[in-house]
C-alpha cells in the first residue's frame, strides 16, 4: 500500500510540475480604438450605412456597330445587336483604409510575447444584375467585396520587430458572380419591354471579427510602437455594386511570459 500512494504522490508532483512550468505570467496590456463614431449598420433594405465604407460599381454601354470582337476597340461584340458592349468600373471610393497605433512598453527579460489583437465589425454588400434590352445585352455580372487586416511593430530603437503572422489576414470576403442565357431565348419579348428584362441578386451581411498576431520581444526593453492597418479589396465587372464597411475598431495588446520560450507549439497538431 505504501508503495501505491509513494508512486501516486510522485504523478501527481509530476503532473503539478508541469502544469506550472508550463504556465504564462501576464504582464502589461494597452489597447486603442476609434471610438463610437463609426460603426456600421444593416438597414432593412439591405443598404450598410456608417463606418468607414469604401464603394465601387461597374456600368455597361453599347455603341458601335460590329460582327465580330475585333470591331470593337474595346469590350465585346454583341452579335443579337451588333453592337459594342463595353464595362467599366467606377473604380474604389470612399475610405478604404486606416490605420490605428498602439504603443506598449516591455517589462524585459526572456520569453516576453505581445498578443496583439484587433478586432472589428465588418460589412460586405454585393449587388449583381443581368440586362437584356433593345440597347443592351449584358449575360454575366460578378462582385467581390473583402477587408485584409496586418500588423507591424517597432521597438523604441526603430528595429521592425515581425509578428507573426507576418502577412495580411482576410478577415471577411465574398466574390458572387451571376450568367444566364435566359434573355436570349426571350430576346424578342426583352426588346419590347420597357427598361427591358433584367436579374438582380443583392447580399449584405456584417458581423465580426478579431485575430491573434504573436509578437516577440525583441531583448530591448523599452516602448514598443505596433501599428494595425486594414484594406478594402474591391472587384467588378457587367452591371455590379460592392461595398465594404468597417467599424468599430480596436486593438487590444497582453504582454505575457512563455517560461519554455524556446520550445513553441510543443502541443501543435495537423489533420
Amino acid at each position: 500500500m505504501r508503495r501505491i500512494l509513494t508512486l501516486i504522490s510522485v504523478v501527481c508532483g509530476f503532473l503539478l510540475i508541469s502544469s506550472t512550468a508550463w504556465a504564462q505570467a501576464s504582464g502589461s496590456f494597452s489597447y486603442n480604438d476609434q471610438g463610437a463614431s463609426e460603426h456600421c449598420i444593416l438597414n432593412s433594405n439591405g443598404s450598410i450605412t456608417g463606418g468607414y465604407t469604401c464603394s465601387e460599381s461597374s456600368t455597361c454601354s453599347e455603341s458601335g456597330s460590329c460582327t465580330s470582337n475585333s470591331d470593337c476597340a474595346s469590350g465585346t461584340c454583341d452579335l443579337n445587336t451588333d453592337m459594342c458592349v463595353t464595362c467599366t468600373s467606377s473604380g474604389p471610393s470612399g475610405t478604404c483604409g486606416g490605420t490605428f497605433v498602439a504603443g506598449i512598453k516591455g517589462n524585459g527579460g526572456s520569453g516576453n510575447t505581445f498578443v496583439v489583437e484587433p478586432s472589428a465589425v465588418i460589412g460586405l454588400l454585393t449587388d449583381v444584375s443581368l440586362q437584356k434590352s433593345s440597347t443592351l445585352d449584358v449575360g454575366t455580372s460578378s462582385a467581390l467585396a473583402g477587408v485584409d487586416f496586418t500588423v507591424t511593430a517597432t521597438d523604441g530603437n526603430g528595429t521592425t520587430v515581425a509578428p507573426a503572422p507576418n502577412f495580411a489576414v482576410t478577415y471577411d470576403s465574398r466574390f458572387v458572380q451571376i450568367s444566364s442565357n435566359l434573355f436570349d431565348v426571350l430576346s424578342s419579348q426583352c426588346t419590347t419591354i420597357t427598361g427591358g428584362c433584367y436579374f438582380n441578386f443583392n447580399e449584405s451581411t456584417v458581423s465580426a471579427h478579431s485575430f491573434q498576431w504573436l509578437l516577440p520581444e525583441d531583448g530591448n526593453s523599452g516602448i514598443y510602437t505596433i501599428t494595425t492597418t486594414w484594406a478594402s479589396s474591391l472587384g467588378n465587372t457587367g452591371i455590379s455594386n460592392s461595398l465594404t464597411c468597417v467599424g468599430p475598431v480596436n486593438v487590444t495588446i497582453q504582454q505575457n511570459k512563455v517560461y519554455h520560450f524556446n520550445q513553441v507549439n510543443l502541443n501543435q497538431t495537423t489533420n
